[in-house]
């Protein structure tokens, strides 16, 4: 890991009373967030896992359209589902 020189004003937890310069680059800034800030960044990703994107669909089309809008054509609707199952490559 690098260090990416990025620093944030403000506490990361103010009840702990830490910063966010105070937070280590790398594995060692995992390691300094508090516990409850880790389950709230897990249970946030189930969230979103569970309930936008399931796992048992795997037709690639997860009903959020095409950065934002619906296409309508059903031909180009699986053109661009094939490109993606096909990581891109058309």
């Amino acid at each position: 890991f690098c260090p990416s020189h990025i620093t944030y004003d403000g506490y990361l937890s103010p009840s702990q009373n830490l910063k966010f310069s105070d937070v280590p680059t790398g594995v060692d800034g995992i390691r300094a967030i508090p516990t409850a800030g880790l389950l709230q960044i897990l249970f946030s990703s189930a969230l979103a896992e569970i309930t936008w994107m399931p796992a048992s669909d795997y037709s690639g089309d997860y009903g959020v359209g095409y950065f934002g809008k619906d296409i309508k054509d059903p031909a180009e609707k699986a053109r661009k589902l094939n490109v993606e199952l096909n990581n891109g490559r058309a």
